[in-house]
């Protein structure tokens, strides 16, 4: 197991607790580990390095950011994206400032579901104006209780991790890699088959919350 390139933002250290990975694991041997006790300790140290693999997969995390201001490059059109900030729906805006100037409310629309911010028509200002780091918007976003699949995907991360471990490095070695994490385990190994298929099947999970951006050229 190797981690590469850590991305953690907030407190939260886990999405899933170690009776959801446990549940992951019913039916394999993990005698290998001792008594439940020592397992569950085991369970518990990866839980921050799982919750790493899935915040990196999916580019963001997955907490309740309350009150937090981010700061975007201004367009020069009536519209800014929050997701150039890693910031994703549900969104409530509470202020917009352009150019350290306050935009009033009533100027502005705020789109909760796509995350965008855009100027009403005959608005002042009438756009974002082109800047680096222009743009602040102080907002809440986030979830305030992790989703059930996210923390499924995070479950299944961590078992993936334990079997791998369980399995050894001896001879050939497999690797799978979760955004910049690598998880490696014996190709030969007794649960090769299984490690992958966790993970393939927790980053399908989070991918499905990846914001993928088109642009125009």
């Amino acid at each position: 197991m190797v981690a590469e390139g850590v991305f953690t933002t907030g407190s939260m250290t886990s999405y899933c607790t170690a009776g959801e990975v446990m549940k992951v694991l019913a039916g394999y041997d993990l005698s290998a580990f001792g008594a439940e006790a020592e397992l569950l300790t085991r369970v518990r140290e990866l839980l921050p390095l799982t919750k790493g693999m899935v915040d990196t997969c999916a580019g963001r995390d997955f907490g309740w950011h309350g009150d937090e201001t981010v700061w975007l490059d201004g367009t020069g059109t009536d519209c800014v994206d929050l997701a150039e900030a890693s910031v994703a729906p549900p969104v409530v805006v509470r202020e917009v400032q352009v150019d350290g100037q306050t935009v009033a409310a009533t100027q502005y629309r705020a789109y909760a579901q796509t995350g965008l911010v855009r100027l009403k028509p005959r608005s002042a200002p009438a756009t974002f104006a082109a800047g680096l780091q222009n743009v602040a918007v102080a907002l809440d976003w986030g979830y305030e209780a992790t989703p059930a699949d996210i923390a499924l995907a995070q479950a299944k991360l961590t078992a993936g991790e334990l079997l791998a471990e369980l399995g050894g490095e001896g001879g050939a070695v497999q690797e799978t890699r979760i955004g910049d994490y690598a998880v490696r385990y014996a190709a030969g190994g007794r649960y090769a088959e299984a490690v992958a298929r966790l993970c393939q099947e927790a980053e399908l999970m989070i991918r499905r919350y990846r914001r993928v951006r088109i642009v125009a050229v």
